[in-house]
């Protein structure tokens, strides 16, 4: 069970993904993050986001927010964040991101049940960020960890994230740079003498509010690291020639890998205390839905509530039919005073 749970975070990343560990620091660490395809993106003051991107933290008082997230199969996905300006120095996160596996069982090689054992993951994690104007410049620090409590498993990481923003705020416009999960292993369990790699990658998003028009859109471009993003499909037919030897499936042209690294959102903001989003995942629709279906596997909207001293948030997730994530994050700003109004 463990095993099938851990391999539907490969599945959630599509197939790009499974050739690394800590693949988790991916889950979307907000409610804004998750309805916006799981890309952290300037335009709002949402301390979580500062977990993807810390160049996205702006200044702000002593602020708490907590993210949860019912996930696929047994998975509980929760965050916990604090963050804050100080004057003069630049604006400074820290939190914890746990995730839980729930109870499994244990058996035997012919099934037989041996009682029951736990898996959980997270990272202990904090940031801060620099601003020089129209710049704004971010750095993270990680430790990522595993723990199976059956036979002991242990694993602890340390990573990185390095983020710059270009924000001009009388235009509405914004542009990001993010290079994520520089990291490697300091302990892994005795038997592997390898560190597998970090889901390192590197991202870009555009941001733009619409003149006169309570809109704000925004365009990203995932894993520019990489070009080749597709892959032929093994669950298509087989194709036979006359002499009866299959056809080998043509590649996938290069529009197709073009396209898998686009996510497009926009942003609706009839009032200043509320909004609605809407996101499409290019990647994840075409490695997640089934063939054939015509499920809404990629697509992720949701809402946000904003009041004075906390603001809330809900996001939901389709990755493909009867699957999907809900994701709820709560920010409290308790001692905030008129002047950050």
């Amino acid at each position: 069970m463990w095993k099938h749970s851990w391999l539907l975070y490969g599945a959630v990343w599509a197939q790009i993904a499974g050739g690394w560990s800590y693949d988790f620091l991916n889950v979307a660490p907000t409610a804004r993050t998750a309805a916006l395809g799981g890309i952290a993106l300037p335009g709002e003051n949402d301390l979580g986001a500062a977990f993807q991107n810390p160049a996205l933290l702006r200044p702000l008082p002593a602020t708490f927010q907590l993210t949860v997230q019912p996930y696929l199969a047994d998975i509980f996905v929760s965050y916990l964040f604090y963050g804050r300006e100080w004057a003069g120095v630049g604006t400074f996160w820290g939190g914890l991101q746990y995730l839980s596996y729930g109870e499994i069982r244990h058996t035997d090689e012919v099934g037989n049940s041996l009682g029951t054992f736990s898996a959980y993951e997270g990272s202990i994690a904090g940031g801060a960020c620099r601003h020089f104007g129209r710049w704004h410049v971010g750095m993270n620090l990680k430790v990522p960890f595993s723990v199976v409590t059956l036979e002991r498993y242990r694993r602890i990481g340390l990573s990185t994230d390095i983020g710059a923003v270009y924000e001009d705020s009388s235009r509405g416009f914004a542009v990001t740079i993010l290079l994520r999960n520089i990291g490697t292993e300091l302990y892994r369990p005795a038997g592997r003498p390898f560190a597998q790699p970090f889901p390192t990658s590197l991202q870009t998003t555009v941001s733009y509010r619409v003149p006169h028009a309570p809109f704000r859109v925004h365009l990203a471009a995932i894993h520019l690291e990489r070009w080749r993003m597709a892959y032929n499909d093994p669950l298509q037919p087989i194709r036979y020639d006359i002499y009866g030897n299959p056809i080998p499936p043509p590649p996938p042209k290069w529009t197709e890998h073009l396209f898998r690294h686009v996510v497009a959102g926009v942003e609706m903001l009839p009032e200043k205390v509320i909004s609605f989003r809407l996101a499409y995942h290019v990647q994840r629709r075409r490695e997640l839905n089934p063939v054939g279906s015509q499920a809404l596997g990629g697509f992720s909207f949701g809402t946000g509530i904003r009041a004075r001293k906390w603001s809330l948030s809900y996001a939901y997730t389709l990755f493909f039919r009867r699957a999907s994530a809900h994701t709820l994050s709560l920010t409290v700003r308790p001692f905030l005073k008129p002047s950050h109004e």
